[in-house]
């Protein structure tokens, strides 16, 4: 079973879609300086990812790569309707992490995302990443992370202004009734006409939010009661996200491509994301990891590139 020659990139969020602009606007009518595609699955302002050895940093597009293959395991159509409903009730009596003193909501994650055509997808060297987002009002982000070149987009610099960013406050406000919550999801990809299925755009759309806001307690148990009534979520065990933490995922499975949520099985704290294949297709064998990514820390600071604690 194979893919069609040029599959659909997924649609970025609107944070990401910031961050990408002014490259694309540069890179438009110019030709494609290499054949290959780009694969965008997680936060990050695009794809990208350096190797740091001895104070140098090689370009993340060398060659030299190679395919990363985990084991395909069977998932738990049940289990997954089960954990979602006991993370819910544990996130509703955990403390408000939006509720501290500041302008800005600031994430720290690390991540590696997969190069595709021309054979098997390659997944790049894992780099780090650090974003801040306004937290009331629509106005100036900040990007920071490695310097890099993107094939088709450009140079991107180690630290960018995101400008007329959405604020946190407004990625969280959804309805607290999951039923509520999910049909404004259906709609919103209804409204769009394209992309992934209903149930796919509906949980992509979660992840989002779960991966790079801070929510209150009663919004993230209703996104996880949500996500819940999604036919087709499954668990799957013994799950390891970009920073080496092993822990339990949350999975749907749509065009061969299995995206999974990874919680920690104890404590249930959100750790990050994996995507990989599920079939054999044009982009490798099954197991073919497409991207993984680990959310490091998130917190309230009080000014645009500050760091907490400091």
């Amino acid at each position: 079973m194979s893919e069609p020659t040029a599959p659909r990139v997924p649609a970025l969020p609107a944070l990401r879609r910031q961050a990408l602009r002014h490259h694309l606007m540069n890179e438009i009518g110019r030709p494609a300086r290499r054949p290959r595609r780009v694969l965008v699955l997680a936060p990050a302002a695009g794809v990208l990812a350096v190797a740091v050895s001895a104070g140098a940093i090689a370009q993340p597009w060398a060659s030299d790569s190679a395919p990363l293959v985990v084991a395909v395991e069977q998932g738990e159509g049940g289990g997954a309707t089960v954990l979602l409903n006991r993370m819910a009730a544990a996130a509703a009596g955990t403390p408000d992490p939006s509720s501290g003193k500041g302008e800005y909501v600031y994430i720290r994650s690390r991540g590696a995302f997969a190069e595709l055509g021309d054979g098997p997808a390659r997944l790049r060297p894992v780099h780090e990443r650090e974003v801040w987002i306004p937290r009331n009002e629509r106005g100036d982000g900040l990007l920071r992370q490695p310097f890099f070149d993107v094939p088709f987009i450009g140079v991107v610099p180690e630290r960018e202004t995101l400008t007329d960013v959405t604020p946190n406050a407004a990625l969280v406000d959804l309805p607290r009734n999951p039923d509520a919550l999910l049909e404004k999801l259906y709609r919103e990809r209804d409204e769009r006409g394209r992309g992934d299925s209903r149930d796919g755009a509906a949980f992509t759309a979660i992840g989002d939010i779960l991966r790079e806001s801070l929510a209150p307690p009663p919004t993230t148990a209703a996104l996880y009661q949500a996500a819940a009534r999604i036919p087709g979520v499954e668990m799957v065990r013994g799950v390891t996200d970009a920073a080496g933490r092993r822990g339990v995922a949350v999975a749907y499975t749509e065009r061969s491509r299995r995206k999974e949520w990874i919680f920690d099985e104890r404590t249930y704290e959100y750790l990050g994301e994996r995507s990989y294949l599920v079939a054999d297709t044009a982009d490798g064998p099954a197991g073919t990891v497409l991207g993984t990514t680990a959310v490091l820390e998130r917190a309230v600071v009080s000014s645009l590139g500050q760091r907490p604690g400091r």
